[in-house]
């Protein structure tokens, strides 16, 4: 009971995290495009300017999936969930949560690959590691990984919970 409770603590606060940094990256993404905005009419173009929206939006989307998996917001199919008795569903619940588990271990796995692989590039504007921005997959995909953990977990204690 006491690392469930730890596992569902670290997953909270990541998610918190998480939330702050997606607040910070998409107020990027909008200072940037509003600069090459005004810019654009006002001035010249700005030659970085979509370079890094790009990036945030890289970003963001990794970052936010975490917070959205956390919440249980992804878009899913539940009619075959929804038909099986209370037992089954649960289980149902667990080996989904397993799958989507064993695919974020693969792309962890293979995030670092490309990453160690790629990411001895430059970006074209900015000049940034290119590894920076391909951390971006196993860093996302690690957090979801923390919150299916946390999702099985959870479901387990339920269940003992339910039991009692």
């Amino acid at each position: 009971m006491g690392a469930v409770k730890a596992i569902n603590k670290l997953s909270d606060m990541v998610d918190k995290v998480c939330s702050v940094i997606l607040v910070v990256l998409i107020g990027g993404m909008v200072l940037a495009t509003s600069m090459q905005i005004i810019c654009r009419v006002f001035f010249s173009a700005l030659s970085w300017s979509e370079e890094i929206t790009r990036y945030l939006l890289v970003w963001s989307t990794f970052i936010g999936a975490g917070c959205v998996y956390k919440k249980g917001g992804h878009i899913s199919v539940t009619v075959i969930q929804d038909l099986l008795p209370k037992k089954l569903r649960k289980a149902a619940q667990v080996l989904v949560h397993l799958l989507c588990g064993a695919f974020f271990v693969i792309a962890v796995y293979y995030g670092f690959k490309y990453m160690g692989r790629q990411g001895t590039q430059l970006s074209a504007a900015l000049r940034i590691p290119m590894r920076y921005m391909y951390m971006a997959i196993p860093v996302g995909s690690g957090v979801m990984l923390l919150h299916a953990i946390n999702a099985i977990a959870l479901i387990f204690v339920e269940k003992k919970v339910a039991e009692q």
